[in-house]
């Protein structure tokens, strides 16, 4: 016998307006959940365009390193070949004379002992030391 104080039994009854309520509830879940992928999509083709543009940025930089790289090595070489140059030039016009065969100045000759007096201010104002 079904009383009407028993406790319920969770299950009830589906109408028409239930269906109804459920069908419209889950089109629009899946309208959600659509635009939701959309998103995702756009965002999934934003960072492939990223990732091959980061791609061809590190080509760029990869050449423009290699390049940059020959040519410092180019600037080291031809800097070599200068110094080279310049070392050579300078050899070939160097005055050279012996030591032997430079004139001496007179007035360059040792100032002791027969020169000038060369001595500390102080060994020359010590009276008692002469």
């Amino acid at each position: 016998m079904l009383s009407f104080l028993a406790p319920g039994t969770g299950l009830r009854r589906y109408t028409r307006t239930h269906l109804k309520h459920d069908r419209d509830a889950a089109r629009a879940e899946v309208l959600r959940l659509e635009g939701v992928i959309r998103g995702l999509d756009a965002t999934v083709i934003e960072q492939g365009e990223r990732i091959a543009q980061l791609e061809a940025d590190a080509v760029d930089v990869s050449v423009e390193r290699k390049l940059r790289e020959a040519a410092e090595e180019r600037a080291d070489n031809l800097e070599q070949q200068i110094l080279a140059l310049k070392a050579r030039t300078a050899n070939e016009t160097a005055v050279t004379v012996p030591p032997w065969q430079r004139p001496v100045d007179p007035d360059e000759q040792p100032t002791e002992p027969h020169g000038i007096d060369v001595r500390t201010l102080r060994e020359a104002l010590d009276t008692s030391a002469a």
